[in-house]
This record gives C-alpha cells, structure tokens and sequence, in this order.
C-alpha cells in the first residue's frame, strides 16, 4: 500500500504518538498494579498467572473485531469512544469497589474489561501508521511509536510499584482517568484517511466474511503463516517467564516489596529504548530475516535467571542478573517486533491491513494468556526447582530459532504478494 505523507512528523502522527504516550502510560499502570495487588494479597503464583492469564482473554475474542472496526469505520473515532469508554469504566470502578468488600472479583472484572477495549485499540492504532507516515518510513514510524511506548513502559511500573507499596488502588485509579481523559480529547484532533466500504449485510455476515478474507490472504502466503506460529510458540514461553516468573521470584523468592519491583520492570523497559535506537539506525536494512537469530538470542536472553535461581547468590545480585535479563530480552524483541509488522504492512493490501494486523495481534495474546496459566501452576508445583523451568522454556526457544531459520532465509516482499 502506497501512503500520500511525504513527511513523518507530521500534525497527524504527533498527535497519534503523543496520544499513545499518555494512553499507553494509563494502561500499563493498570496493568502493572491490579494483578500484582492480588499478588500481594494472595501469595499465590496460580492465582496471580491465573488472573494475568483469564484477563487476557478478552484481548483474543475482541482483537479481530479490532481489526474490522479499523478497516470499516473511522479510525480516530474509535480511539476516542475507547479511551472515553475507559475512563468512565474507571471512575464507575472507584465507585462500585468502595461498597464491596470481595475486591478479587472485582479486580478480574476490571481487567477484563479494560483488556477487551485494548483488543480493539491497538489493531486501530496500527493500521493507521501506514495511512499517516510515508511508505519508505514505515520501519522508523513504528520505531517511534514503539520509542515512546517504551517511555510510557519505564515510568508506569514505578509509578504503579510506588503508589500501590505506599498508598494503594485509588491514586493509581485517579492518574489512570486523567490519563485516558486526555487521549480522548487529542483523538478528536487526529484526521485519518477514511475511504468508506459498501455493504449490506448484516454485522454478522461482515465479521464472518472480512475474517475469512484475512485468513485467506494469511494462507496463500505460507510464510505468514509460519511467522503466527513462530510468534504463538515464543510467546507462550517467554511471557510465563517474564510476566509470572519474575514477579514471582522477586517478591517470593528473595523476599523483596513491590517498590522493587516496580523499579525492574522499570528498569527492563528501558532495554526497549535501546532496541528502538537500534531500529532508527538499521531503517529499512532490519529485514524479517534476521527473525531467527533475534529469537535464538532471546532464548540466551532467559538463561542468567535460571542460572541465579540455581546457585546460592545473594538476593541482590540474583534481583539484578534477573532485571538484566529482561532488558536484554527486551533490547532484542523490539527489532524482532518491529521488523515483523512492517513486513506485514507492506505486503497487506489497504483494506485488509486492520484485519490482517489484528490476526497477528490475537495470537499473542492468545499465548500470552496460556503461559501465564501455565507457568503459574508450574511454578506453584515446583516452586523448589524453578530453575529448571526457566531453562526448559529457554532451551525450546533455542529449538524453535533453528528449525524457523530455513523458512525465513528466502522471505522477501514480492511485488506478486501486493496483489489480492
């Protein structure tokens, strides 16, 4: 698809980079705080990977609508009922949790809810990168999006790990609703290019249909195909390390509070800085045939936590070799990332870009929410050998990097891909 934009910085993508600053930072305070309050309160890895897991849910089932929204309605009105949408959810949640007295349920709900707006969010934001940056760009525009992601990443989980050490849910709630509140009111700004597509059929029929074309196109190009699976089976693995594990052994293992934990994934955020800088200097050179070899690296990535959880370290060092090893694994998946979505950009024709995006966007989710299940109840069961898992997953991360490799060395954007 061909974008009319000559230049990237232009009125359009600011506003959608500055709206994703904010938006993002809400977010991932959320995020970061209502799961790790039922870790606080529970103790329990199960509950908490349970929790993570089941909240993703909504994320699979709305993603693909998502994507049809995005490629049928107009993309800056989305945004906008989405981000107004959840800051009324927030205050009606400040509201009803202050006459309950069973707070998990309510927490869960939460997160369903705002997991199920985000499934629908975030194939809009992406399929409106190549409609607002110029085409010969697109690597660096979905550098800078993800750059100030990023700094939305390391400032949530401190701010998050701070308020809800020292303070608990509500400030953190407050923040969120002014954080939202304000997205809603830059998304009005936003002029997207919208080219309105006929139809009389019932919704039904158009979710159905519009699915089946976005699966259509995905088949009869068998290295997409091969790239969802590739992205289903590592992140199956890695999220359950990073997402329960870490937490997990933090604050369980070596005894350490919430602040500190807020501070690491601050701190291992700040790896994806460093991925995006060096995503701007590769540009259009960072190909998706280096996939293998950044994933081969990402399993490498997870075996020091292994290592500190085997030998008697002390806690501070084991803290900082684990917190090291998420910066690393994440200075390394941005251009893994980021080299994938715009190899899937191009090679989408326009009006199935939304479908197409929130395809590749479910799946992750989808095994996101498995491992978080499944490395909270294996890390309940063999809370005495946690070593051992984390070297499992790592190994068959491995494994993975080197059968794909074959499957990735010819892949190139074919001008008879273009065509559908």
């Amino acid at each position: 698809m061909e974008s009319t934009v000559k230049r990237l910085w232009n009125r359009n993508f600011s506003l959608l980079v500055i709206g994703q600053l904010i938006s993002i930072f809400g977010n991932q305070v959320l995020n970061f705080a209502l799961p790790f309050y039922i870790l606080q309160i529970s103790g329990s890895p199960a509950l908490f990977g349970t929790v993570l897991g089941v909240s993703f849910l909504p994320l699979i089932i709305t993603s693909p609508i998502g994507g049809i929204m995005a490629d049928r309605l107009k993309k800056q009105r989305i945004m906008f009922w989405l981000d107004a949408g959840v800051t009324v959810m927030i205050v009606l949640y400040m509201v009803i949790s202050g006459f309950v007295e069973t707070i998990v349920p309510i927490v869960i709900v939460k997160l369903l809810a705002l997991n199920a707006i985000q499934g629908i969010y975030m194939p809009t934001v992406q399929s409106s990168i190549p409609f607002l940056a110029p085409s010969d760009q697109l690597t660096r525009a979905n550098s800078a999006t993800s750059a100030v992601n990023t700094l939305s990443n390391i400032a949530a989980p401190t701010a998050a790990g701070f308020l809800l050490g020292r303070f608990g849910l509500l400030p953190i709630l407050i923040v969120c609703a002014v954080c939202f509140a304000l997205t809603a009111v830059m998304d009005l700004l936003i002029q997207i290019p919208y080219k309105r597509q006929e139809t009389g059929e019932s919704i039904a029929q158009i979710v159905k249909g519009d699915m089946i074309q976005a699966v259509r196109f995905v088949k009869k190009r068998p290295i997409l195909a091969k790239i969802s699976v590739m992205m289903f089976a590592v992140s199956l693995l890695t999220t359950g390390i990073l997402m329960v594990g870490i937490p997990v052994f933090i604050t369980q293992h070596l005894g350490m509070g919430m602040e500190y934990m807020g501070l690491g994934r601050a701190i291992s955020w700040g790896g994806a800085l460093l991925g995006t800088a060096i995503v701007g200097y590769l540009g259009e050179r960072l190909t998706i045939k280096l996939v293998p070899f950044t994933v081969f690296l990402l399993g490498l990535s997870l075996s020091p936590i292994g290592l500190v959880l085997l030998l008697d370290v002390p806690d501070f060092l084991a803290f900082a070799v684990m917190i090291a090893s998420d910066f690393i694994f994440t200075v390394i998946i941005l251009p893994c990332m980021i080299s994938i979505m715009v190899f899937v950009q191009k090679i989408t024709p326009e009006d199935l870009v939304g479908k197409v995006m929130s395809l590749f966007s479910a799946l992750p989710f989808l095994a996101s929410g498995l491992g978080y299940l499944l490395f909270g109840m294996l890390l309940e069961q063999f809370d005495a050998v946690p070593w051992l898992i984390v070297f499992a997953a790592a190994l068959l991360i491995g494994l993975i990097a080197l059968i794909s490799r074959k499957h990735f060395q010819n892949a190139d954007i074919d001008e008879s891909d273009l065509d559908f």
